[in-house]
């Protein structure tokens, strides 16, 4: 396992141990070696592709937050609060995804951004408010 070299040398003695306890466990070990070594990995390079480090957010925020309907539960999420921090360069990426599926853009655009291009009338109107940031989008040579 050339991965687990990331890890502290306690850390993969831990996962050794937990491999003698039988194949039961082996799922188990794989899924705390996954989260040992993610967790390790230095910040540098899990940041090192805005692309990855966008779309690996965006999943999580999705897989987190499909059962919420409270706008500002779902913004507040720790991975859109972090999509976010990624400033400008996540602008792109964000109308990439948009330009894929609706979705609860607004907040960070704004926030990112300074503006918002919905009109009042199609204030709460997803494919509108979508049409509208995708137009600024292109305006402000984002998409073409």
């Amino acid at each position: 396992m050339s991965h687990i070299s990331l890890m502290p040398q306690h850390a993969a003695v831990a996962l050794e141990e937990d491999a003698s306890i039988g194949h039961d466990s082996e799922i188990i070990r794989r899924h705390w070696e996954n989260l040992l070594t993610d967790y390790y990995k230095p910040l540098s390079r899990q940041w090192a592709n805005p692309s990855i480090r966008f779309s690996n957010l965006e999943e999580e925020w999705k897989e987190s937050t499909p059962m919420l309907s409270s706008i500002t539960e779902i913004v507040m999420h720790p991975s859109y609060q972090q999509i976010i921090g990624m400033g400008p360069t996540a602008i792109p990426l964000i109308f990439l995804s948009m330009r894929r599926e609706l979705g609860h853009w607004f907040w960070a655009l704004s926030a990112i951004t300074g503006e918002n291009p919905v009109s009042i009338e199609h204030q709460g109107k997803i494919k509108e408010m979508t049409n509208a940031w995708l137009d600024w989008g292109r305006k402000h040579l984002y998409l073409e």
